[in-house]
């Protein structure tokens, strides 16, 4: 772990916790695809001067701390400048801000601040600042302006746009703003098939289609899973503890706000799709199924 593996041509990436891209602009100069969480930007840093490379630029995918938590302290380090998406700049000049996006208004104090990056950072670049050579290109689904990165050497680093079996299969629910715009996502991935292809939560491959179809199969499974629940009116709070009784997940504030979140866009989705139907009763907000409302109406 934390070694330099090249793929082809300038093109590399760190294997971490969350996998970081490193491509050369020449002999000396790099730019970082991302840069793990805040404790893994000392990490980063040595193995830069390991192999004499001089950091001018971190690109975020999104504004998640194990992509961007490092980036105060290498800036700091190194003054190199950062670089990310409109939205994604938002996010990270306040710390707060995605933490209420995922929470829906201020957030608790028992959300722990390591889901999202510690530090407020003002000197932020938009795209605009992308070295010449790199072309971004955007991920809808998993964050509200998250991007990918390709390299002149055809590389992909997809940031979160899929994750691993493995993940899959432990966690169950990731974390999802947009259903629609993921599946969309998974689809475009896989014309990137012979291409090689950097996903952050899962290995490195040039035949991407086969793990597209598990994170597809994990989707339509959670949808079914939320409309045979709503075979009566149910509360957002409602199908939340389904699915935490139904996996057997442990929860916590962070999990409890990850996937409330998320089972709201699932909701917004199948609502959208007229696959269930919401509406106002006792001043809450329900959901059914289609099947149920047609018979209980």
């Amino acid at each position: 772990m934390y070694e330099l593996h090249h793929l082809k041509g300038n093109t590399y990436y760190i294997d971490g916790t969350t996998n970081v891209g490193l491509y050369k602009l020449n002999d000396t100069d790099c730019v970082l695809i991302d840069c793990g969480h805040s404790e893994e930007g000392p990490v980063l840093e040595s193995l830069l001067r390991r192999y004499k490379l001089k950091l001018k630029y971190i690109v975020n995918t999104h504004s998640h701390a194990d992509h961007s938590g490092a980036n105060l302290y290498l800036m700091k380090q190194t003054g190199c400048r950062i670089v990310t998406s409109r939205i994604e700049r938002a996010f990270l000049r306040d710390s707060k801000l995605d933490i209420g996006f995922l929470y829906g208004g201020y957030p608790l104090d028992e959300y722990d601040s390591r889901l999202m990056h510690i530090d407020d950072q003002k000197e932020i670049y938009s795209l605009n600042e992308l070295p010449r050579d790199l072309h971004s290109f955007k991920l809808p689904g998993h964050h509200y302006g998250m991007i990918g990165i390709r390299t002149p050497d055809g590389v992909h680093f997809v940031a979160d746009s899929i994750v691993s079996k493995t993940l899959l299969d432990t966690q169950h629910v990731v974390l999802i703003y947009d259903v629609k715009g993921y599946l969309e996502t998974l689809n475009f991935l896989k014309t990137l098939d012979g291409n090689i292809i950097v996903p952050s939560h899962a290995p490195v491959t040039t035949e991407i289609s086969d793990l597209v179809e598990y994170n597809k199969k994990q989707i339509y499974t959670l949808m079914d899973l939320i409309v045979d629940y709503l075979d009566k009116e149910r509360t957002v709070e409602d199908v939340t503890a389904y699915i935490f009784n139904y996996y057997d997940l442990k929860i916590s504030y962070n999990k409890y706000m990850i996937i409330t979140s998320t089972i709201k866009s699932y909701l917004s989705y199948l609502s959208n799709e007229r696959r269930i139907k919401n509406y106002f009763k006792n001043n809450k907000l329900v959901f059914i199924s289609i099947e149920a409302f047609d018979d209980k109406f």
